[in-house]
């Protein structure tokens, strides 16, 4: 099979299971030697069953976006002796709703009931000469099977016997590694805007968003509603609430953030997991809670303001302004969430409706400032007592700069005197009041959001089930601008799923699904100052604003130095975002015979993506001030503008440089090039749009057997089979670079090409559809094994492969190939009638690129585990997890000038000359690996204890860590040289989360009277604490000759080694990180020794070529967060509670830092570190009525 090493895979089984075998008993030897023997056929027989159509209904649940949400029970019935019992009669019946599933037993003893919905189970076992043993709760959670075994005592079977000792927390019958967080756990803990993946974070192997914290929705994408797991992207997670998956196929984000009272439990899947799951690496499966035969509820309100939080570490207490010592206020914060939640039946037994609301209003003060010139200077005239100082003379010539404009000067830019009158008039001076800064305004920021749930369970029979749950997130943020105007990141998710259970008997279950799922997140340009067509107003032609109404807006001009006219006119891009809709349909079947539980299915699923993102709609110019030309050496200029022995042009063209002012030349400052209109650099405009619209099929099959071998050996063995059809953009509107013939390729050739752009276009032939070739070879093996060593000691082994998410963000590439979108960049040329028509330019843009030879990300994980049963509720799990990636998408500037790492290039060649600079591409060239080792403390809850404990240690390498980041290759030549720490390699992480309610008051051991229980009593401390080592970080240069997008690598200077380069930790400090001056961009005063080659000490090669210190070679801070929940719970009456909540993050007030700053060519910040990843503390108080 294409993607593996079938040989590799059967020698790493192998040798798993000879570890297993050391110290067994000689039956159970000979059991696990025949499940061997088995394994290969059986193998072979999954892969032939994922070629077939099993027969029946079965249109199944998930290629992308479905998958069961159900569980799994099991156990095995014995009598006082040990001896199997065959034939007993096992009831399951759900506590909440009364639905009840029945079983018989093998003649092994063991029984099966799969396809059960997650909830807390009443087990009734039956057998004629016993007595009836039940179980009053059995707690089934999502994606688990849950083990009911039972001894029954000899006697009458009206009798009954209540075992009040649960089976230990053991997984006896998979190798999944997960972590499962319940109720109580959603509820009480501490989480920081309630947002449920910060509960992922509890469990070992989990990285939140970069940043310290998983974020909130947020513009394009939600990019940082994420978590990496077990050293997987970003993008490589899967969300599934109730089945059907919760995820944005542009950026493999979750599309909405569930509301935590809804929730009934939390599972994340980490290696080793059902091939029911695809498109991924780890899965983060929840469950919506349902109504009951009891109406119960919330209400509540959670509340946060800046009176109750510290102030950020860098933020100063006081300032001294104008030699007077000043109050900073807090910026104002207030955050209100508020909601409730309703479940109560229709029909007993039958009929159950369950919903919820929740709404947030919250708006935090924002400091915005700005450097803007004075009216004096953006009309070109200069003020020796407010003007900032100018350079010095330039260039050969030794021309300068005058600060008195030349006779007749005047503004004669459209845009300037379009845009002149909406600066604000300046009352302080720049640099005596507020340092870079002579502008300030406070404006809040504003995060809303309305969010409702909707769900109804129907028994329709003892043998039929329906449920159906719908989700509306409708979230809003209002980003204030310095202008005063609000730009607007509106964010809609919208999820619904109908699914249906059917028993044919109590062995063959049937489990339908319809899912939808609809996303939409487009950042609008924003008309700061409404009521006029700014791009005719600025003298702008040909753009994007200029055709679409919803574009037009500000250019974004620069005076250099200060703030762009844009940032205080919203979006100067113009419109960024998409719109999605996914709708799946499915269906899979359960089977259980003799010791083996069967499950099988087919999926498929729709997708429609629209997405835009448009770049410089409304236009981009930077004014600075004209630089000398360079001349052929040794000739000096007569003039600013002396045309003769020029050899490069500098800043404005020859003719425009400068003029003469009582006898002397000067140089025309950055001020009367913005008053003339003279572009210096930048100058950028794009047309038409960039609006795509996309389909995709995709399909699945999997077929998955939990086979219980015996002597307790369990073999979990299945195979799955995915068909992802190219992403299509529906009206052929497509195109990419032949890396081959260095020609545009279209899938459709466009009707209308200008003359000039023919010759560098294939009209030879065209790419099909979605340029990408389809890979249908889609095949994933996983194989998992847990072995019940003795009672309480469970070893488990586990291998699969998982073809990874793919990103659409990417297919933007194909749309950018002009004539399809035009891109236009100029140098030094007059804003005044800026652009031209596009058509009939003679240079064709650079294109973006996508490689049709890419391949779906593929991921091959593995993990062996130990389980000990320590008694009292408390379970020991040591656990080894490693994984490798390859085909994971990489961008890189396919036409970098070439250089090869340790080598010193002698001339600059780019591989596409027709091309004048880099084009950005798309591929699949990257790769990682994982490996980890953990140590967790599982205690459940008994006696209002419980506690969840791990760490561990693990490496993660890479060479490109995230797609949804602009950045790419240093070296396109090299990729293997990119390989290092990924950005979110975690070497040590520490986690303990937990509840404790305190043992006084009525109904608890201690103080029981009436006025301790009123002080003392319904008191519960719920803490989580995270330790973890820093990220790693870049140290980078600028002004590299050989620049890729992602910067200039660095040199080590003579004498320094890395090691010395990076200070102890005793040394370090947050304004002295590392040391800079061990990092040089020249390469003639580098040091070069072992594994770096060899350096002639008396070749002198030009600077500015790309380093050879590797990415990620830093190491910022670690955190340290301890947050804590204290609940007072009140019971009103027998059914009504109310609770007084105290959540405190970061309780100790311990700063928690970001990275230094890796940037050489910013001395004034490079080393230091200026800002936090996570607040200081801030404290959150809250009501809820529970009934």
């Amino acid at each position: 099979m294409k993607g593996f090493d079938t040989t590799v895979r059967s020698r790493d089984v192998q040798s798993n299971l000879l570890t297993v075998k050391r110290g067994l008993t000689p039956n159970k030897k000979e059991a696990l030697s025949a499940a061997f023997a088995i394994l290969r056929p059986v193998f072979v027989v999954f892969a032939m069953a994922g070629c077939f159509v099993i027969p029946g209904n079965l249109l199944v649940s998930h290629a992308y976006g479905q998958a069961s949400s159900s569980s799994d029970a099991v156990g095995r019935v014995t009598d006082s002796s040990g001896a199997t019992v065959p034939r007993a009669i096992v009831h399951l019946t759900n506590n909440a709703t009364g639905a009840e599933r029945t079983a018989t037993t093998n003649d092994n003893g063991d029984w099966s009931i799969p396809n059960l919905p997650p909830a807390n189970y009443r087990l009734r076992i039956e057998k004629e000469g016993f007595k009836t043993s039940t179980i009053p709760s059995l707690n089934v959670e999502i994606g688990k099977t849950a083990n009911g075994s039972v001894t029954l005592s000899v006697g009458e079977r009206t009798e009954t016997v209540e075992v009040s000792t649960l089976p230990p927390q053991l997984q006896t019958t998979e190798a999944t590694v997960g972590q499962v967080i319940d109720q109580k756990q959603i509820t009480d803990l501490p989480l920081n805007g309630r947002n449920v993946l910060q509960l992922a974070t509890l469990a070992p192997g989990v990285s939140p968003a970069q940043g310290g914290q998983t974020g909130t929705p947020g513009q394009f994408g939600t990019r940082s509603l994420y978590i990496t797991v077990d050293g997987g992207r970003g993008s490589s997670t899967n969300y599934v609430l109730d089945g059907t998956y919760v995820r944005s196929v542009r950026f493999n984000v979750m599309s909405l953030q569930p509301n935590t009272d809804t929730l009934q439990e939390f599972n994340l899947l980490r290696s080793t997991y059902s091939t029911e799951y695809g498109q991924g690496q780890a899965v983060v499966s929840m469950v919506t809670k349902s109504g009951t035969n009891q109406i119960h509820g919330t209400g509540y309100e959670f509340a946060r303001n800046a009176i109750f939080d510290a102030r950020n570490y860098f933020a100063r207490t006081y300032s001294i302004i104008n030699g007077q010592q000043v109050f900073n206020p807090k910026p104002d914060f207030r955050r209100h969430q508020f909601g409730g939640t309703l479940g109560f039946p229709i029909i007993k037994d039958r009929l159950f409706m369950f919903g919820g609301y929740e709404g947030q209003r919250s708006s935090k003060g924002t400091v915005l400032t700005a450097l803007f010139p004075t009216q004096n200077e953006l009309n070109g005239i200069w003020d020796a007592t407010s003007s900032q100082a100018l350079p010095g003379p330039s260039g050969p010539g030794g021309f300068g700069y005058s600060k008195t404009n030349p006779a007749g000067f005047a503004v004669t830019s459209q845009a300037a005197l379009a845009l002149n009158p909406t600066y604000p008039v300046l009352t302080s001076d720049a640099t005596t009041v507020l340092g870079t800064s002579n502008y300030i305004l406070t404006k809040p920021f504003q995060d809303n959001y309305d969010q409702y749930t909707i769900r109804g369970d129907w028994t329709m029979s003892p043998k039929s089930m329906l449920f159906g749950r719908y989700i509306n997130f409708d979230s809003l943020q209002a980003s204030p601008q310095v202008s005063g105007a609000v730009q607007n990141n509106p964010l809609l998710g919208r999820n619904a799923v109908l699914g249906h259970t059917y028993l044919f008997s109590s062995r063959l279950v049937n489990e339908a699904r319809i899912g939808w799922n609809e996303f939409y997140n487009i950042g609008l340009g924003q008309l700061a100052f409404p009521g006029k067509n700014w791009a005719s107003a600025e003298g702008l032609n040909n753009i994007s604003a200029v055709t679409s109404p919803s574009q037009n807006g500000r250019a974004a001009f620069t005076i250099q130095n200060f703030t762009s006219a844009a940032d205080f006119g919203g979006n100067s891009a113009g419109d960024q975002g998409d719109h999605e809709n996914v709708i799946s349909v499915g269906d899979s079947v359960s089977y259980v015979f003799s010791k083996h539980t069967l499950k099988g299915g087919f999926q498929f699923q729709n997708r429609r993506l629209w997405q835009i993102a448009d770049n410089n709609a409304r236009g981009a110019a930077t004014f600075d001030n004209c630089t000398s030309a360079t001349y052929a050496a040794g000739y000096k200029p007569t003039s600013p503008d002396d045309p003769n022995n020029v050899t490069s042009v500098g800043n404005c063209p020859i003719g425009q440089k400068g003029y003469q002012l009582n006898g002397t030349y000067y140089f025309y400052n950055k001020f009367q090039n913005y008053a003339r209109g003279m572009c210096t650099s930048a100058c950028n405009g794009n047309a038409g749009n960039s609006l795509g619209h996309y389909r995709d099929n995709t399909y699945g099959a999997f077929i998955n057997d939990i086979w219980q071998v015996g002597h307790g050996l369990t073999v979990n063995a299945g195979m799955r089979w995915e068909y992802n059809s190219p992403w299509i953009e529906q009206n052929g509107l497509e195109g990419t670079l032949d890396p081959g013939t260095g020609l545009i390729t279209f899938t459709k050739i466009p009707s209308v090409i200008p003359a000039a752009y023919r010759k560098y276009i294939d009209f030879s032939r065209t790419y099909q559809p979605g340029i990408v070739q389809p890979k249908k070879l889609g095949f994933m093996p996983r194989i998992g094994l847990a072995y019940e060593a003795h009672p309480g000691t469970v070893i488990r082994a586990g291998y699969g492969i998982y073809l990874d998410n793919l990103n659409t963000n990417e297919l933007q590439f194909t749309r950018y190939a002009a004539p399809l979108y035009f891109q236009q960049s100029f140098t030094n040329v007059f804003t005044n009638g800026l652009f031209p028509d596009p058509t009939t330019n003679t240079q064709i843009p650079s294109p973006f690129s996508i490689r049709p030879d890419n391949s779906r990300p593929i991921t091959q994980e593995w993990n062996m585990s130990l389980q000990q049963d320590l008694g009292k509720g408390l379970v020991l799990e040591i656990a080894y997890t490693g994984s490798n990636t390859h085909h994971s998408w990489k961008r890189y500037d396919q036409n970098m000038f070439i250089q090869y790492p340790f080598q010193i290039p002698t001339t600059y060649v780019r591989p596409y000359s027709q091309f004048g600079n880099g084009v950005l591409t798309s591929s699949t060239f990257g790769s990682a690996s994982f490996n980890g080792g953990s140590v967790k403390l599982e205690k459940r809850a008994q006696n209002g204890f419980y506690y969840l404990a791990s760490y561990q240690w693990s490496k993660n390498l890479d060479n490109f860590s995230g797609e949804a980041a602009a950045n790419d290759s240093s070296y396109a030549t090299t990729m293997a040289f990119d390989r290092s720490y990924s950005n979110f390699d975690t070497r040590n992480r520490a986690v303990i989360s937990g509840g404790y309610e305190l043992p006084f008051g009525k109904g608890k051991a201690f103080l029981q009277g009436p006025v301790s229980t009123a002080i003392l009593g319904g008191w519960s401390f719920q803490p989580a604490v995270q330790l973890r080592t820093g990220y790693p970080f870049n140290i980078s240069g600028s002004g590299c000759t050989f620049a890729s997008y992602n910067g200039c690598r660095v040199f080590l200077a003579p004498g320094r080694t890395l090691a010395s380069s990076f200070k102890s930790r005793s040394d370090r400090s947050i304004s002295n990180w590392f040391d800079p001056t061990a990092f040089s961009q020249d390469p003639s005063v580098a040091t070069f020794t072992g594994a770096q080659g060899a350096y002639a000490s008396t070749a002198r090669p030009q600077p500015n070529l790309q380093g050879w210190v590797t990415r990620n070679v830093g190491r910022g801070p670690g955190t340290a967060s301890f947050d804590l929940s204290a609940i007072k719970s009140i019971k009103i009456r027998e059914r009504f509670t109310t609770q007084f909540r105290a959540e405190a993050y970061n309780i100790i007030n311990h700063g928690i830092f970001s990275n230094p700053s890796g940037a050489l060519g910013t001395p004034s910040a490079v080393g230091k570190i200026t800002s936090t990843s996570m607040d200081n503390r801030s404290i959150q108080l809250a009501v809820k009525v529970l009934f």
